[in-house]
């Protein structure tokens, strides 16, 4: 019985072995069609989900520019500020369905390039929000393919951090301000553009008055999709909807080189009235920890003034927790990377480098992240008093008798600038602008910088070891200056070290402009000469009609001569008759007297 039982038992598990089961080969190939068509039944059903909410944004002034928007609550659509940073005289959203719904302005943010739309006629479907992503998830970008819409790609998340998203996804030109979205069709993000990437600038420049910045194109990552997660998109939003306009939170506080040790907080800021002092080091701010300058930068990144963020700084052997509500940027502003603004007119550079200054931007790379062209010019830098500075080292402290051990020794006066209208003089050291600090001449550009027009700037001076106050007004930005010189003499050390590959596309965009500016000189030359053909023409036209007016003048005066000669003979004769009659009668009249 027992040998029965293990026969059957073996009969059972090689009945169940799935491994022993054959598939019919017919059937194979049906549950791999079966497979194919689950995969884009899903991807079909995400489309449909999506593009109700989805909408094209159209702006028209002359031209017509084109982004992906997607709606929010309350009649509200985001962005992308491609579309809007430009003036324009129409602005409307088109519905997948076609419609065309007129819409305005209700807030802009220039650091995150989002927009915020408000749509006249009405509300439209908006999209469930996603929960937290992970690396590796799965995600869909919905958005326009340059005019065409819906469009669909897919990859996965690359990297993400609490202000940002990088997906291993292409973007489609025009999908700028469309949706990031999961599996389940609910909205992770807004898409903002490609990625780009840059290695060390191969040339910076800076003075007291201007930072520059010259950085060539070294790699592209078009594969990859930089996006901006719900979460911190909803807050910029909520303040747009609210206030129109995106005042960026301000700690007041100035850092140690690119750490997290804080050098000294700015008086009246928030950080100096929630307790923090010199000397603290920052640790966790706003639940985030951080390490150096850019975390905390990242950390503050969505966060606005009258935001309240918790603050964790290490003092000595102590862990203190602060409430900090952050403020409007304050005079005094802490240290910034360099932003780029209008290239102004400089001259004496070489003509190359103006060249440089003409290259054209890629819209496409036009995003939070730093820009990369095929080169990149960066000023920073507005106002200036028209000094010469040197950085001092203790030893110059101890010998120009400066407390502080540190300041800015002024080396030359530019005539007739701020400095030298306020009486500054060469061999002043400038120890603080504003109760800022002043260890490098980027210090007091900053502090220039920070001032609103015709402010003036309050300078704490040693003169003959002696301290002075000079309250100055900078000059503008049109009247600054710098070392154009040295400035000039790095840009022709740069020509030795720019790599060959952009080397060779400097040249590719110079012969570029090369051939567009013969091209534009040709044209104007065709031009030119049909202009004077054609009045060549209309002269020649101008002299026959002329000459036949002369003609026709010279005819009938001719004709006008004869005819008033012969009117004067017949009156003439007219005349002689009359003469001879009244001689006659008075001829007459005599032999009858005599008679």
């Amino acid at each position: 019985m027992k040998k029965i039982l293990f026969i059957i038992l073996i009969l059972v598990l090689l009945w169940y072995a799935p491994e022993l089961h054959a598939v019919p080969r017919g059937e194979e190939h049906g549950r791999s069609d079966d497979s194919i068509d689950n995969i884009e039944n899903q991807i079909r059903a995400i489309l449909e989900k999506v593009a109700p909410s989805l909408v094209k944004v159209i702006a028209e002034n002359g031209r017509k520019y084109v982004a992906s928007g997607i709606a929010l609550e309350d009649g509200l659509v985001i962005t992308s500020a491609l579309v809007t940073k430009r003036p324009f005289a129409k602005l409307a959203v088109e519905t997948t369905k076609g419609e065309l719904i007129t819409a305005r302005v209700a807030g802009q943010d220039d650091r995150s390039g989002l927009t915020l739309l408000r749509l006249d006629k009405r509300k439209l479907p908006t999209l469930p929000l996603a929960g937290p992503a992970e690396v590796g998830n799965w995600v869909a970008l919905v958005g326009l393919f340059y005019e065409k819409f819906p469009a669909i790609s897919q990859g996965i998340v690359s990297r993400l951090g609490e202000n940002e998203l990088i997906l291993n996804a292409p973007v489609a030109p025009g999908a700028a301000g469309g949706a990031v979205v999961n599996k389940n069709g609910e909205l992770l993000g807004i898409i903002r553009g490609s990625v780009g990437f840059s290695f060390s600038p191969d040339l910076t420049f800076k003075d007291q008055s201007a930072s520059i910045v010259v950085r060539g194109d070294r790699s592209r990552g078009d594969s990859l999709c930089y996006a901006i997660p719900i979460a911190p998109v909803r807050r910029l939003a909520e303040k747009l909807k609210s206030t129109g306009k995106i005042v960026p939170g301000w700690l007041g506080i100035v850092f140690s080189e690119d750490t997290n040790l804080v050098q000294e907080t700015s008086p009246g800021s928030p950080a100096a009235k929630a307790g923090i002092a010199g000397g603290d080091r920052l640790v966790k701010l706003a639940g985030k920890p951080v390490a150096n300058w850019h975390d905390i930068v990242s950390a503050l990144a969505f966060r606005f003034a009258g935001d309240k963020v918790d603050v964790t700084v290490s003092r000595g052997n102590q862990a203190l927790r602060l409430d900090v509500v952050l403020g409007e940027r304050g005079r005094i502003v802490p240290p910034e990377p360099p932003r780029p603004i209008t290239i102004p007119e400089i001259p004496d550079l070489p003509e190359w480098f103006e060249r440089l200054g003409e290259l054209p931007e890629l819209a496409d790379l036009d995003s939070a992240l730093p820009k990369v062209r095929n080169y990149v010019i960066e000023f920073s830098g507005s106002r200036q008093l028209g000094v010469d500075v040197i950085d001092i080292t203790a030893d110059l402290g101890e010998k120009f008798a400066v407390r502080e051990g540190y300041g800015l020794l002024v080396s030359r006066i530019v005539e007739g600038s701020a400095a030298g209208k306020g009486g500054l003089k060469a061999g002043d050291v400038i120890v603080r602008a504003n109760d800022s600090p002043l260890r490098s001449a980027a210090d007091l550009r900053r502090a220039l910088d920070a001032l609103q027009d015709k402010e003036a700037v309050l300078l704490s001076v040693y003169r003959d070891g002696q301290p002075r106050k000079f309250s100055l007004v900078p000059d503008k930005s049109e009247k600054r200056v710098w070392d154009v010189r040295g400035f000039t003499q790095k840009m022709e050390n740069l020509k030795g070290h720019i790599s060959d590959e952009a080397k060779v596309m400097l040249q590719d965009e110079i012969r570029k402009l090369k051939l567009a500016k013969e091209k534009a000189l040709t044209e104007l030359q065709k031009e030119k000469q049909h202009s004077l053909k054609k009045a060549r023409e209309e002269s020649r036209d101008l002299t026959i009609e002329l000459k036949r007016l002369q003609a026709e003048t010279n005819r009938l005066t001719d004709e006008a001569g004869k005819k008033i000669a012969e009117e004067l003979r017949m009156i003439q004769e007219e005349l002689r008759r009359i003469q001879e009659k009244i001689r006659a009668e008075e001829e007459g009249k005599k032999g009858k007297e005599r008679d």
